[in-house]
């Protein structure tokens, strides 16, 4: 059987686009966040001690560095996060959750995990491993190169 990769690709994104409304909706309603606020401090808040470089943040956001330092700049007015320079030598800019992030945070991943449950409840648990490897695949094609 052929697949056809166009359709997949269209496919992915509309269902994409679709639980990010769905997201977008809720997280607002519940927590006074955005879908793509949570998506930031969700990569911060799995980070090690709580902080990415910036520019790796950017690129595992899809966004210009300037994007994310618009974004940066008004979650750091709301407290939930701050720009920093690292003392350990590394001149480079990082991005760091703080506890007012954290603790919004909690609440918020309780709101997504549900929200997920509830989309994948419709799709065959069989499926789902390998329905996960395969998006993962898609992910790594677009792994920043050395």
């Amino acid at each position: 059987m052929t697949v056809d990769a166009l359709g997949l690709c269209l496919n992915v994104s509309r269902a994409h686009a679709s639980l990010k409304l769905k997201l977008h909706e809720d997280l607002g309603a519940f927590h006074g966040l955005e879908y793509e606020d949570f998506t930031l401090l969700h990569l911060l808040l799995r980070a090690d001690d709580g902080r990415m470089p910036m520019a790796d943040l950017a690129h595992a956001l899809g966004l210009p560095v300037s994007a994310l330092m618009r974004k940066m700049v008004l979650l750091e007015k709301t407290g939930l996060a701050e720009r920093m320079a690292e003392s350990n030598g590394d001149c480079r800019r990082h991005a760091a959750i703080r506890p007012g992030g954290t603790k919004l945070m909690q609440g918020a991943i309780t709101t997504v995990e549900a929200v997920c449950a509830d989309a994948v409840k419709s799709l065959d648990p069989a499926h789902l491993p390998s329905l996960d490897a395969a998006l993962r695949a898609l992910c790594r094609n677009d792994a920043p190169h050395p």
